[in-house]
């Protein structure tokens, strides 16, 4: 994913500036331009910053300082800074129309212990733009080369498997793809655990091979296939954890964002290990 359009939500707190340098590191070595967008809804008066009269001048100031901190990372990036009037969720969703990717951050820490929540903000946009979603959490860097994809069946996990390949192949790392098949037992094991049903492992067993046969880019890549039977956003937050990152679809049904993004994306942000990329259905490469 390069040459595109980064949009990154921000409001001056420690998150937004998390998601501001992930940002302007991936823009820097990627290239193309880097938006960065605050919300100010004139209606309260008031921005995530402040408060003044007709409050947009706490924004105008945060965004100066975000603009120059971003150039100075990244020199020879073009970088732009605005505010738009509205809610943060409506502003973002506006301000993504035509991106590649949109960059948020959350609060929320892995292991999920701090009591923080991912926030609203992140859960919503994530279902409702037609872009890549990246969601920020307040994480140590990465570990390990690794980009992790969740996959099951649907044309979603393709797209995200996809993006997977595109992430990790900038890294110069490897692909772990996982499909969890979950089950009752509050534990995990592996799919040819003589307990598990012959049919149905055999079912699941395909399961990775059949993404990979469909996505051209993973024929060649560098894929591990991890396969077990557990909660699918357990597994994804257990093989995350230390992972530049996990990519996942939007598979959800339903007109609200919680029901819209789907119970397995929406439980892997809110357990969230390391930066989270959702991809919609329709996601293609644009470099």
């Amino acid at each position: 994913m390069s040459d595109g359009r980064t949009v990154v939500g921000f409001d001056g707190t420690p998150a937004a500036w998390r998601a501001l340098d992930w940002a302007t590191e991936r823009v820097a070595a990627r290239g193309g331009r880097l938006d960065i967008v605050q919300a100010v809804d004139r209606r309260l008066g008031e921005t995530l910053t402040g408060r003044d009269a007709s409050g947009t001048t706490a924004a105008e100031e945060g965004l100066r300082a975000a603009a120059e901190h971003a150039r100075a990372l990244a020199p020879q990036a073009l970088v732009e800074s605005r505010w738009m009037d509205g809610p943060p969720t409506r502003a973002l969703i506006a301000a993504a129309v035509d991106a590649t990717l949109l960059v948020v951050g959350t609060d929320r820490r892995p292991g999920g212990g701090d009591g923080a929540a991912v926030g609203s903000v992140p859960l919503t946009v994530a279902a409702k733009v037609g872009c890549v979603v990246a969601v920020i959490p307040d994480s140590p860097r990465a570990a390990r080369k690794v980009v992790v994809a969740g996959v099951d069946a649907s044309p979603y996990a393709r797209s995200a498997l996809a993006l997977a390949v595109t992430e990790a192949s900038w890294l110069g790392g490897q692909v772990e793809a996982v499909h969890a098949w979950d089950v009752p037992e509050p534990f995990e094991r592996p799919l040819d655990d003589d307990r598990t049903d012959p049919v149905a492992a055999a079912r699941e067993q395909r399961v990775i091979p059949d993404a990979i046969a469909d996505v051209p880019i993973a024929r060649t890549a560098a894929i591990v296939p991890v396969m077990v039977r557990s909660n699918p956003a357990d597994a994804l937050v257990s093989r995350g954890t230390g992972a530049a990152a996990i990519v996942v679809g939007t598979r959800g049904r339903g007109r609200v964002a919680s029901s819209l993004l789907g119970s397995v994306s929406r439980d892997l942000l809110e357990n969230i290990p390391c930066p989270v990329l959702v991809t919609p259905k329709e996601w293609r490469d644009h470099g």
